[in-house]
């Protein structure tokens, strides 16, 4: 099986970092606790296996069609 691999930013380093989509367990959206719209409101958690989670800049739906995508080809 060849390994799906997608670019997101992280929100604390601002660093790109590759992702293998096999290794991730879920998505949490980021929910700011205040009003404000600005970066975090266009961030999510990505959570993998190893229990292991990072911050990105990428919306949830972003990286649920990305994570979606993975699963229709590999399932």
């Amino acid at each position: 099986m060849s390994a799906v691999l997608r670019t997101y930013t992280t929100v604390n380093s601002s660093t790109e970092m590759v992702v293998v989509m096999s290794a991730v367990s879920h998505v949490i959206d980021n929910k700011s606790i205040s009003d404000d719209t600005g970066e975090q409101s266009q961030s999510c958690w990505v959570h993998f296996y190893s229990g292991k989670s990072v911050h990105v800049r990428a919306s949830f739906d972003d990286v649920l069609d990305d994570l979606e995508e993975y699963f229709k080809v590999h399932g």
